[in-house]
């Protein structure tokens, strides 16, 4: 059976209490204590390559300068100088940076092993592990929010990518795997635009409460379904947040679970992933069967050459 192991970027352990999200809140949760390295707030890229790992953000290496790639040597070399700035003076510059020269930096990857090279593990769009280019995108949206992008079409975007990498999660669970990783940025790019707004991000949080109902419904007996934060979001609205800045991270990363615990820190994930994991049998796992593609067909239709 399958382990699905859902990253909610922001979503905010307070915020899911203020807002009575019982979507969010399966048979175990918990508040997950989380870490600030290079930035006096939790950082995204360093986080989650935590979670996959293991490993502190000096030893997987996707820290400060590390957490982007350039294939420019020099934009590589600035970027690593860059790395300790706050991540909106990282933003402003690499947006500059960006249209000044048509280069595009790429999250940075890890080369630690981590949950995802396991035996039957699969993952999409983890930051610091997989494809970062839907987590660049979700940037791009919050930068065109900040340039007048009007809510209408912020949400059509934000949404629809947020509906493609929940739809991923559930297909796996007709697969023989593992483990499935998927991180979604919905609602920290929704907390960054709406920190202020509580009507907009409340039903930012019922869109994605939704969307796990949908994978709770499709678990079968053995399945278990794991949700996680790296941080959560301040709120202008929120009275524990009185005289903290708007739309800015927090502390209240959190953890839920249908299994009867939940990993305490965001060291614990791989082990208790790894764990639950190792005591279900991945049925069909193992079997190779070849497809029998029509090469000459492909070839005339000059898919292959």
């Amino acid at each position: 059976m399958t382990v699905v192991v859902l990253a909610l970027d922001a979503l905010d352990a307070g915020l899911v209490e203020h807002f009575d999200l019982d979507a969010v809140r399966l048979t175990s949760s918990n508040d997950l204590e989380t870490f600030a390295h290079t930035q006096d707030v939790p950082y995204t890229p360093e986080v989650w390559a935590t979670v996959a790992t293991g490993l502190p953000p000096e030893d997987h290496g996707v820290t400060g300068g590390g957490t982007s790639e350039w294939d420019n040597p020099v934009l590589e070399a600035l970027s690593r100088i860059s790395g300790r700035f706050d991540e909106s003076t990282r933003g402003t510059l690499g947006k500059v940076v960006r249209s000044k020269t048509g280069e595009r930096e790429r999250i940075a990857r890890t080369d630690a092993e981590s949950m995802f090279d396991a035996e039957g593990a699969v993952v999409h769009n983890w930051p610091g592990v997989a494809d970062g280019r839907p987590l660049q995108r979700a940037w791009d949206l919050m930068n065109a929010v900040a340039e007048g992008m009007d809510r209408s079409e912020f949400e059509r975007e934000l949404f629809g990518q947020c509906a493609q990498q929940f739809a991923w999660a559930t297909e796996m669970l007709n697969h023989p795997v593992a483990v499935a990783g998927v991180h979604v940025h919905a609602l920290d790019a929704a907390g960054h635009a709406y920190a202020d707004d509580e009507a907009a991000l409340r039903h930012a949080y019922e869109r994605v409460g939704a969307f796990v109902t949908k994978i709770v419904d499709a678990l079968e007996d053995g399945d278990d379904l794991l949700l996680l934060s790296d941080h959560g979001m301040h709120a202008a609205f929120y009275p524990p947040d009185e005289g903290e800045n708007p739309a800015t991270h927090s502390f209240r990363a959190y953890a839920s679970s249908t299994a009867d615990t939940c990993p305490a820190t965001v060291y614990d994930v791989r082990e208790w992933v790894e764990t639950r994991a190792s005591t279900t049998r991945v049925e069909g796992a193992g079997r190779e069967e070849a497809v029998d593609v029509p090469e000459d067909h492909l070839r005339e239709l000059g898919y292959l050459e």
